[in-house]
C-alpha cells in the first residue's frame, strides 16, 4: 500500500506542484481518519516528501487549510504585460489568476528545473490561458513590464528554498532585463526535514518576497 500511496502521490505532485499536492492528500485523509490518518500519511509518506511532512506537520499543530493569498503580490503585477512563472503550484496560480488586475496579462510557464513535473498536465488546468515557455527563450519575455514570479518553500538564515529552475533562470543579468523578480512564499509551515527536491538560493535573488499568513 505505501508503494502504490508513494505512486500517487509523484503523480499528484507532477501535475499540481507538492505543495497543492500536500494539501490534497492531507484533506482527503483527514476526511477519512482525521487525526490518525494523517499521522499515518506522514509516516508512510514524509520523510520522501518534505514538503508533504512539513503539511501534515502543520496540520497536526492546527494549521489545516493552506494561506492562498495573492492580494501581496499584486502591487507589483500593477501595469505588467506580461508574468513568468518559475515553478508551479495549482491551488496558488489558481487563486492568482482570479485575482490578477488585468485579465488579459500574458502568463508564461518555464518548463525546466522541475525533476516531477509533468508540463503538459499542468499546462492542461488552465485550458491555454497559460504557455508553455523553453528555458533557453525565457529571455523574449524580458521587458520593463514583465515580472518572473517563482514560488517558495521555505527559508533558512538568508536563503530560501525554491524549486532548482530557479537556480538556471535567476542570474544577475536577468535581474537587469524584468521589473521584478518576486517569490511567493507559500508554506506557512517550516520544512522539518532536509528539503529535497528542492535548493537553496540567497534571498536577494529576489526584489521581494511576500509571506504568507500563519
Amino acid at each position: 500500500m505505501s508503494a502504490l500511496l508513494e505512486q500517487a502521490f509523484r503523480l499528484a505532485a507532477g501535475e499540481l506542484g507538492m505543495a497543492s499536492a500536500a494539501w490534497l492528500f492531507v484533506r482527503e485523509s483527514a476526511a477519512s481518519g482525521g487525526a490518525t490518518a494523517v499521522a499515518q500519511l506522514r509516516d508512510a509518506l514524509g520523510r520522501n516528501w518534505p514538503v508533504l511532512d512539513a503539511v501534515c506537520a502543520g496540520w497536526q499543530g492546527g494549521c489545516q487549510a493552506p494561506a492562498i493569498d495573492p492580494q501581496p503580490l499584486l502591487p507589483a503585477l500593477q501595469g505588467v504585460r506580461q508574468l513568468l512563472l518559475v515553478g508551479y503550484e495549482a491551488d496558488w496560480v489558481d487563486a492568482l489568476l482570479a485575482a490578477l488586475p488585468d485579465p488579459g496579462l500574458r502568463i508564461g510557464l518555464v518548463t525546466a528545473g522541475d525533476p516531477l513535473a509533468d508540463w503538459s498536465r499542468m499546462l492542461d488546468n488552465h485550458a491555454g490561458r497559460i504557455e508553455a515557455v523553453d528555458p533557453a527563450a525565457f529571455q523574449t519575455w524580458a521587458g520593463p513590464r514583465s515580472v518572473l514570479l517563482s514560488f517558495v518553500y521555505g527559508r533558512s538564515a538568508q536563503q530560501l528554498f525554491v524549486l532548482p529552475a530557479w537556480l538556471r533562470i535567476a542570474g544577475s543579468d536577468v535581474r537587469l532585463q524584468f521589473r521584478e523578480l518576486l517569490g511567493w512564499h507559500i508554506l506557512a509551515v517550516p520544512l522539518l526535514l532536509y528539503p529535497r527536491w528542492l535548493v537553496a538560493t540567497e534571498a536577494e535573488t529576489f526584489t521581494a518576497v511576500p509571506e504568507v499568513a500563519a
